[in-house]
């Protein structure tokens, strides 16, 4: 576990409606368990599992797996966070909701997040099309960060995310995590 990691929770519970924040916590594990599944299902194994600032990283050997198995990897707790929107959206809205951000949160092209993890395994003799999804995912935390400005949106948490997207595009580990 990172440091950073109970320090943020610390920040956001003082912020925060406490049950919220354990609905969205949850919402996280569900997301990694549904890679650990994946995992699991694949036989890649499982490196490391890292408590951070931003969330929990998995790191995997599925690298050795054939395309298909490593995208299916990848894509494995985006879609189990969907399929829990999907049925909890009558049961808990708000559940639904988290469910939904999360998938899609997942799904953008950075590349700690799980979208950029696809676009690396995708496009990996490709290094001017990797150098294009790095530029534009500077260039998109630099319009969300002026979008919150212009909301007025005082949440430092948001803002501190989308710097740390931007400057995760300059890290240079090549293993697959997510």
């Amino acid at each position: 576990m990172d440091f950073s990691f109970p320090a943020m929770l610390a920040v956001l519970f003082l912020q925060s409606d406490a049950d919220l924040l354990k609905q969205a916590f949850l919402v996280c594990l569900i997301h990694e368990l549904g890679h650990g599944l994946a995992m699991c299902l694949t036989k890649s194994g499982i490196q490391e599992i890292r408590l951070y600032a931003v969330g929990i990283r998995m790191k995997t050997n599925a690298c050795l797996l054939p395309d298909g198995k490593l995208l299916a990897v990848f894509l494995s707790g985006p879609v189990m966070n969907l399929i829990c929107a999907v049925l909890f959206r009558n049961v808990s809205p708000v559940t639904a909701v988290l469910h939904l951000g999360m998938g899609l949160f997942n799904l953008l092209p950075y590349r700690i997040l799980d979208g950029g993890a696809v676009l690396e395994a995708l496009l990996e003799n490709r290094p001017v099309l990797l150098m294009i999804r790095s530029i534009f995912c500077m260039i998109l935390s630099a319009v969300s960060i002026f979008y919150l400005y212009c909301l007025k949106i005082q949440n430092p948490s948001l803002y501190l995310t989308a710097v740390y997207l931007a400057f995760s595009e300059f890290a240079v580990d090549k293993s697959p995590s997510l």
